[in-house]
């Protein structure tokens, strides 16, 4: 709240206020006061639209009172508000206005959330209906060379394993999101999944080579759900495939590390920006710049992983450097010890 009292021409703010516009720096301890006074100028360097505010701030000074809500931003975009102006009367006497800052940042991202839901679905849906309408399409209008014929069967077919996993990740985050995801956990050992996986993803590229890096030696027993784990896998395997757009090495590792299991994948390819870093897990999250932009996707891999992994009691973190590649790395519970105690 900013309580302008025209006559004695004073500018107070309370608390909250004080807590959203950090520029207004208060020395001496306050902490009893109600309202502190404020020099509004400060605050003006905070806001993202400051001309619009001046402006707005300016008609509340000169006593008028201005129609609707302003809608701002505060230093660039880590809070969003709305501010409307009402007159406060001490009988039939004006003694002034009052502006009510309201912190709307929980409902934007709400709003943006669901803007990137409906563009990415639009988008993302669109491109392999549009290639199996169009295929489709050629094969019945057209007589075509079985070779021909067989190739264009392959795209609507690899179109539509497509739509399917499209809709399987946004099935699996409101799943996840309502607490309606059930596990079924079973002790086996990883290894196993892990090459089931290295062989799907391999027989799919011919630019990369995915290499495992484990002691054959070992085994690396946990207690999960077989399925989640395959997505797991592949989810993170494939994200290094995509991000690898020139081709390379992939690399997966198995090791023990007391008693858990590390999983890691690693790439040599376009690596992360490191702004990107905290939002890397969000859902619908798109690293933005010129090179992964040509890539397609969801931005719901990483969210999945991250669900899935908590569910285990384990923890998922990423390194990387830009332009020289990514490493994901996942922390299970391992079983191994507790086995070797009850034999």
């Amino acid at each position: 709240i900013l309580y302008i009292k025209h006559n004695e021409k004073t500018i107070l703010g309370n608390q909250a206020l004080f807590d959203i516009f950090e520029s207004l720096q208060v020395e001496e301890d306050n902490d009893s006061m109600t309202f502190l006074e404020v020099r509004p100028e400060t605050m003006f360097e905070q806001v993202d639209q400051q001309e619009a505010f001046e402006a707005y701030f300016e008609e509340v000074l000169n006593g008028e009172l201005p129609e609707g809500m302003l809608s701002l931003s505060i230093d660039q975009g880590e809070y969003f508000i709305q501010v409307y102006a009402e007159k406060i009367e001490l009988g039939d006497q004006s003694d002034g206005t009052i502006l009510v800052f309201r912190d709307v940042t929980a409902e934007t991202e709400v709003d943006r959330m669901k803007s990137e839901l409906v563009s990415t679905v639009s988008h993302e849906l669109r491109t392999p209906l549009s290639s199996i309408y169009g295929f489709t399409e050629l094969m019945l209008k057209r007589d075509l060379d079985p070779a021909r014929n067989k190739r264009y069967l392959q795209t609507i077919h690899d179109e539509s394993k497509r739509l399917t996993d499209l809709v399987s990740d946004f099935l699996n985050v409101q799943r996840m999101e309502s607490g309606r995801q059930s596990y079924e956990k079973e002790v086996f050992d990883l290894i196993d999944t892990v090459r089931e996986q290295t062989r799907f993803y391999q027989a799919a590229t011919e630019k990369h080579r995915l290499q495992l890096d484990v002691d054959e030696a070992h085994e690396f027993l946990v207690n999960a759900d077989k399925n989640s784990m395959k997505q797991l896998i592949g989810n993170l395997v494939n994200n290094a495939i995509k991000y690898s757009p020139d081709g390379g090495d992939v690399v997966i590792s198995l090791t023990h590390h007391h008693n858990q299991i590390e999983l890691s994948v690693r790439d040599f390819g376009l690596g992360i920006p490191s702004s990107a870093m905290p939002h890397l897990f969000s859902k619908f999250y798109r690293v933005d710049n010129s090179d992964s932009r040509k890539i397609g996707g969801t931005g719901l891999g990483l969210s999945i992983c991250k669900e899935i992994v908590r569910a285990h009691d384990g923890n998922i973190d990423v390194e990387s450097i830009l332009g020289e590649g990514t490493v994901f790395k996942v922390l299970l519970p391992s079983v191994s010890d507790t086995l070797i105690e009850m034999d």
